[in-house]
């Protein structure tokens, strides 16, 4: 009888141990959708118009290569901090050299705060095209909207992720009824994949492939994708990893897979409304213009309103984001939210209407091609540290990055290291 009792409580204990492993591999969803909404911010839209209407559908290519170069370092952070508990900026504090933490750790909220400038610009762009709210009127809005958000979600993860889904939602759907509008020839569209060395030949276009790249991988959604499920990974046993892996790399394929048809939706739109106008139109004041004069007025109002909802869900995402890196840099960790995103706003805030009220608001696309070269110096303080720690067999154990991956990604880095270095020596010089 002891022993049938025995048994029986074994085997609730093993039915109670096999529910919270199941539990926790459901909270591996979700993660990827608050890294997906850092690829269709302003910065991207910027990028991807001028390329449509510079190029037509000849850098279609350029956007897909960069989403997929960007989705294996989504799936490279995810498998770091799966295997090790912890996400990359407390992995890169603990076992790299001080100096290189710190510089990591002040590249990363350079990238914040330079994330935070675009999405509090383009957010005022979209105002100004929807109310003709002055510009730096719409940077106080944009970030007043941030903190209800936060104010609403109070903090809770699930809640974040269905606004977040929301807002990513409002984007992909008027991207939708903008290519419904567009109605592009798609015989044209596969035509135009072919074409991508003629584009690349051309030296401006050359220069907005690699801005198309740069827009693409942007080094805080590496700290909020390792945050996120090292957090969510806690408790998890050492034999439920591998299957933890392989459900956050398929949240990750099929989120940014959403994002990556957004920014190419982006580009063909663009490229079928705008390419005749005869030249490269990198302005969204201009883009809305002609997009207003093409497909008509109600498609410019669908296109100001998935740039303010792009722009608004990437503010939240930064501040997610900053929260993490404090939190591993031990840097102000005991900070809240709403604190941080005080913080943060109210610096990118101030220079946003600083540089406005210089440049007279005549510019206010340069903002967020600044934006651009700051997270492009930032990047690779995120990836650097992010290819050494996942090549480490004591670091990682069984899931160590080894053989032809191992020498991709670090041949990948080098590379986008490369591009974004001779990218800024172009603006620059």
């Amino acid at each position: 009888m002891t022993g049938f009792i025995y048994a029986i409580s074994g085997g609730n204990a093993a039915q109670a141990q096999d529910a919270r492993i199941s539990a926790n591999l459901r909270r591996m969803v979700g993660s990827g959708i608050l890294v997906a909404v850092g690829y269709i911010d302003p910065g991207n839209w910027a990028t991807d118009i001028a390329g449509g209407s510079g190029f037509g559908y000849g850098l279609l290519m350029v956007v897909i290569t960069s989403a997929f170069l960007a989705l294996g370092f989504q799936v490279l952070v995810s498998r770091l901090a799966l295997a090790t508990g912890q996400d990359l900026a407390t992995l890169t504090a603990r076992h790299l050299s001080p100096r290189l933490a710190k510089a990591a750790w002040l590249a990363g909220e350079a990238a914040i705060l330079a994330t935070a400038l675009a999405e509090l610009i383009g957010g005022a762009i979209a105002l100004r095209l929807l109310f003709n709210l002055p510009l730096i009127a719409g940077v106080a809005v944009t970030g007043i909207g941030t903190f209800a958000v936060l104010a609403m979600t109070r903090g809770n993860a699930d809640r974040h992720e269905r606004v977040i889904a929301l807002l990513l939602a409002v984007v992909a759907l008027s991207f939708v009824f903008l290519l419904f509008k567009a109605n592009p020839a798609w015989s044209e569209v596969a035509h135009g994949v072919t074409e991508t060395g003629k584009a690349l030949r051309d030296p401006q276009g050359f220069l907005i492939a690699l801005g198309i790249l740069g827009a693409t991988l942007m080094p805080h959604n590496l700290y909020l994708h390792s945050g996120t499920l090292a957090q969510r990974a806690q408790g998890l046993p050492a034999q439920a990893r591998g299957m933890a892996m392989r459900v956050a790399r398929n949240d990750t394929i099929v989120s940014l897979g959403v994002a990556m048809l957004i920014n190419a939706a982006i580009m063909i739109v663009a490229a079928a409304s705008l390419s005749g106008s005869g030249m490269v139109v990198s302005s969204l004041d201009d883009a809305h213009a002609v997009i207003g004069h093409t497909l008509g007025i109600v498609a410019a109002v669908v296109f100001a309103v998935a740039l303010y909802a792009a722009g608004q869900s990437s503010t939240i995402t930064g501040v997610l984001a900053g929260r993490i890196l404090s939190r591993g840099f031990q840097v102000g960790s005991n900070w809240s939210d709403r604190r941080r995103a005080l913080m943060t706003r109210v610096v990118a805030g101030a220079a946003a209407a600083g540089l406005l009220a210089f440049t007279g608001g005549k510019d206010p696309d340069g903002l967020l091609v600044l934006s651009q070269v700051i997270l492009s110096l930032a990047l690779p303080f995120a990836l650097g540290p992010l290819v050494v720690l996942a090549c480490r067999k004591s670091l990682m154990g069984a899931y160590v990055l080894r053989g032809a991956w191992a020498w991709a990604a670090i041949g990948a880095t080098v590379g986008i290291i490369v591009l974004d270095g001779y990218l800024l020596l172009d603006i620059v010089v």
